[in-house]
């Protein structure tokens, strides 16, 4: 959900390890023995930070739970619900109770039978423990039981518009009743066993993850995948990444700087997209209004943080930041969650008007009293404020110096500070040591766990901004219980009650949506067939909260797909270099704060 996170390490690397698959003598042979096993290699620039579903966030980790569990429901190509461990589900007259009906036969990947059981477990540690991860899901769920193996019923308080939307991944009760109720982030889950298309079989922090398909995996649900293993191979810059597919030694590569995409588009046999996806890259504003936050108070102020809006020139960030592929953003939910995409209207549009900016805070007493080009409030307080951009991403470093460049012209200062992610989430979750930010979110397809993060419960757990907004908490439960039994497949009614909320968020400015993500990636297609991209025409294949392409592809010929025989999976070349000291990434996830006392 949240972009991959790092935190300073403590250990030392004495050379520099370079990754270079190579194909085994069975790869050569125009018939290759039957031992040889088809490996597809994604390159990526985030680094994974764990395998346990309670604490892990990052891209990475998100994908192998994706292929590596089943969730009750899952999604199309299309974004709609399909059957995933729930092959059909009903509900009762008054929209309470859901009662869903299981694939029979499953198997937990260490052999063990998958029931009805595993799935109440879950939702009920879920529910027990109150876990920030994946609470918000089951909002209004009074109980969840398992009547036999093939059955699960939950019952609600309200009418629960989100049911078919659960991400949460099914864990195994016979491994996960072993975990501390008061600290599942902290549970090993190694191995990780799952039931679904893949099963992790390797991690080496900083270098790649290796999963391999489950060959017992049932055609009611696709069957086995056709490839046999995937590797996700880390780079630590993106010259690299793009060095290392371009020799060859890479099938396709995930989510680079825009600036490589026309290079990228001219290479034979490769097909680059830059595909609209969920989220967005985000001003965010310090709004807690605690003594206990670290924040300038200036910035509650709602007159500042829209005037630094109407500052800003979205459509020079993109065109600088994003080499023109993205989107500008205005509301929350991106457009391409459909009907959940509230557009502002024209008259309440914000756009790039520096002239008006100044005059909202004039309006609002802020005014440069000394001379020195930065407002101040009656109280002589100024507006100047703390800035961080991220180490790890240029496109928001590019957009920040522009933006303090702006900021500086209708007097306000912003001091520009570039962090690692995890010094910086630190002091967002640590009681809220820090002014203002740029960040970036990913998302669900269904709106509801954006919004939540607005809620006044998640100040100081998902909630970065720490905004808090009484009628808005109160929409956020409306939305959530908007659901007609006699038309559970209409949304106008939770339609309406989002629109609103957008439009509270617009108002009230909390975060600057910049612009919406987009999936930068390159992949083979003289190599490979099977690719399931989303959106259907021109999208991407990976990272697109489906399990498609990975089901589905394969070599185009034999021979061409890098392979391994026996034991031997990779051929890793060592070059040595003078002894150097490099800081080993510990990883961190943005999306999983720890806990801090609020009141």
């Amino acid at each position: 959900m949240r972009r991959c996170l790092t935190a300073a390490g403590v250990a030392i690397a004495l050379a520099v390890l370079l990754v270079v698959p190579v194909a085994s003598a069975a790869a050569a042979s125009p018939s290759p023995s039957p031992s040889a096993v088809t490996a597809y290699r994604i390159g990526i620039l985030e680094h994974f930070d764990g395998i346990n579903p309670f604490s892990a966030w990052s891209g990475p980790s998100r994908e192998c739970f994706r292929l590596g569990y089943n969730f009750l429901t899952w999604y199309d190509r299309e974004y709609k619900p399909v059957p995933d461990l729930a092959r059909s589900w009903e509900t009762s007259v008054d929209g309470r109770t859901w009662t869903f009906h299981i694939i029979e036969g499953m198997k937990w990947q260490d052999g063990a039978s998958l029931t009805a059981s595993d799935i109440a477990f879950t939702y009920n540690l879920v529910l027990q423990t109150q876990d920030a991860a994946y609470a918000q899901y089951l909002s209004g769920v009074t109980s969840v039981t398992a009547p036999d193996d093939k059955t699960v019923v939950i019952t609600t308080r309200k009418p629960n518009a989100g049911m078919l939307a659960l991400y949460i991944p099914i864990l195994p009760e016979h491994i996960w009743r072993e975990a501390d109720p008061e600290n599942l982030g902290g549970f090993g889950n190694w191995p990780m066993v799952g039931s679904g298309p893949f099963r992790v079989a390797e991690l080496e922090k900083g270098k790649w993850i290796r999963i391999e398909a489950n060959q017992d995996y049932p055609q009611e649900l696709g069957g086995p995948p056709t490839i046999d293993e995937v590797y996700f191979v880390i780079h630590q810059n993106a010259d690299s990444l793009i060095q290392d597919f371009k020799a060859g030694h890479l099938d396709a590569i995930a989510n680079w700087p825009a600036t490589y995409y026309k290079i990228l588009r001219s290479l034979p046999g490769t097909t680059a997209v830059a595909a609209p996806a969920i989220g967005f890259h985000e001003l965010g504003f310090n709004c807690w209004a605690s003594p206990k936050s670290k924040g300038n108070p200036l910035l509650r102020d709602v007159a500042v943080r829209q005037a630094i809006a109407w500052a800003i020139d979205k459509d020079k960030i993109n065109a600088t930041s994003m080499a023109g592929l993205a989107v500008p953003g205005t509301s929350l939910i991106s457009p391409v969650q459909g009907l959940w995409h509230w557009k502002a209207p024209a008259q309440q549009k914000v756009a790039y008007d520096p002239e008006k900016a100044k005059q909202i805070l004039e309006d609002a007493g802020y005014t440069d009293r000394d001379g020195d080009g930065v407002r101040e409030n009656a109280k002589g307080k100024k507006l100047d404020f703390r800035f961080v951009t991220l180490n790890e991403y240029p496109e928001d470093q590019a957009a920040g110096k522009m933006i303090v460049s702006w900021c500086a012209d209708i007097g306000v200062k912003l001091r520009l500070d570039q962090k690692d992610e995890g010094a910086f989430a630190d002091e967002v979750y640590d009681n809220a040591d820090y002014d203002l930010f740029i960040w970036s979110w990913r998302g669900d397809i269904d709106p509801g766990f954006m919004l939540s993060t607005f809620t006044t419960a998640q100040i100081l757990n998902w909630g970065d901004s720490q905004y808090s907004n009484p009628e808005y908490d109160r929409l956020y439960d409306d939305q959530a219980q908007a659901l007609d039994p006699r038309k559970p497949d209409d949304p106008t009614a939770r339609k309406a009650i989002t629109d609103k909320m957008q439009a509270i968020l617009y108002r009230d400015t909390p975060y600057v949506i910049l612009w919406y993500n987009v999936n930068l990636q390159a992949f083979r297609t003289d190599r490979w067939k099977g690719y399931g991209t989303v959106p259907l025409k021109d999208g991407a294949p990976f990272f697109n909260l489906t399990r498609a392409t990975y089901q589905d592809l394969e070599p185009r010929a034999v021979g061409v797909a890098a392979t391994r025989s026996g034991g031997s999976s990779w051929v890793y070349v060592l070059v040595a270099a003078a002894v150097v000291a490099v800081v080993v990434v510990l990883l961190i996830v943005r999306r999983r704060p720890k806990t801090v006392e609020v009141a």
